[in-house]
């Protein structure tokens, strides 16, 4: 079987034989709380900072709770101090920190709290990472037997796999549900749109909208895969990252569109799970954005060993998903 991904934050996809793939030359108070307002220990993930938005979030509620109380006192006729549209780890962060700076706050999501980095990114990623690093030792033979270990053809669950990254994608956007319930953050459902000055509307497609008044906005929408032209999705022979992370299935080879992190990653992942991988990159080296020093180690370790090739300087103007699905 064979298939092709497209990745969120750069043009990196992923497209398999049965996949069509054209291409021509590039022209290329919570005070302590640390994970975006949770302690790192509660979502058992330690290595995890605060993303740049959720950082730009909390200075925006800083001058937002300055001007409250250089304000009226309290909401002084608005229904909110702040209303906050997208719950992903930005708006998530801005809204304990809020909470923090004593402003009566709201939270609009119209999808499901965490965002990308919780559903769809960060979280669910390094859980297969860690399948995969995981993968690697019971496959390293001498290493197992420097330890004294016997080990016979490692193999995987898929579906297994599958659950325990959305399993703990799970855990995670209750924590952040529940961190926000619990400081009197108020969690409005829905799709939000700015109506006119300090005015937000909100509801789900096929029942009415409500309506609330703030003193203060912030828009911490998050993103979407990004799809270059010429390229068509059908989730399962041509994916993006959204629906990679879900491991509906292992590709016999993928071709992965990108060498950013985002490619690199899932090559990291599905080369252990047995996949082979080729690289379509439009500029004329890999990781065309990393330190060079970094992409030449993790070419080094992370490339050259294992079952990838590549192409440089190629950029796909065209994918196809192939017939059924097969």
């Amino acid at each position: 079987m064979y298939s092709a991904a497209i990745s969120p934050s750069a043009p990196a996809a992923v497209a398999g034989a049965g996949a069509g793939v054209s291409s021509r030359p590039a022209a290329i108070r919570p005070a302590a709380l640390r994970f975006c307002g949770l302690r790192r220990e509660a979502l058992g993930l330690r290595s995890l900072r605060c993303s740049p938005e959720a950082v730009a979030a909390r200075r925006t509620v800083s001058a937002a709770a300055a001007a409250a109380q250089n304000g009226a006192a309290a909401s002084g006729g608005f229904d909110y101090d702040l209303v906050i549209i997208g719950a992903g780890v930005g708006g998530h962060g801005a809204a304990l920190h809020a909470v923090e700076k004593g402003l009566k706050t709201a939270i609009i999501e119209g999808d499901v709290v965490g965002g990308t980095c919780v559903n769809r990114g960060c979280v669910p990623s390094k859980a297969l990472l860690a399948v995969s690093g995981r993968m690697r030792q019971l496959q390293d033979e001498h290493h197992m037997k420097s330890l004294g270990l016997q080990v016979s053809s490692p193999g995987y669950d898929r579906q297994a796999v599958a659950d325990h990254a959305n399993n703990l994608a799970s855990k995670i956007r209750s924590n952040l549900t529940n961190s926000m319930k619990a400081l009197g953050v108020d969690i409005l459902t829905g799709v939000g749109t700015i109506v006119g000055k300090q005015k937000v509307r909100y509801g789900k497609v096929g029942f009415p909208d409500n309506e609330i008044t703030a003193r203060n906005i912030i828009i911490a929408t998050g993103s979407v895969p990004f799809v270059p032209n010429g390229i068509e999705i059908d989730g399962k022979t041509v994916f993006t990252s959204d629906h990679a992370l879900k491991l509906e299935s292992v590709p016999d080879w993928i071709a992965i569109v990108g060498s950013g992190y985002i490619g690199l990653e899932f090559s990291d992942v599905y080369t252990a799970l047995g996949s082979e991988v080729t690289f379509v990159e439009a500029l004329d080296q890999l990781m065309p954005g990393f330190d060079p020093e970094i992409a030449k180690l993790a070419q080094r370790i992370l490339i050259n060993p294992r079952k990838i090739d590549y192409h440089t300087g190629v950029f796909a103007s065209k994918i196809t998903p192939a017939k059924d699905g097969k």
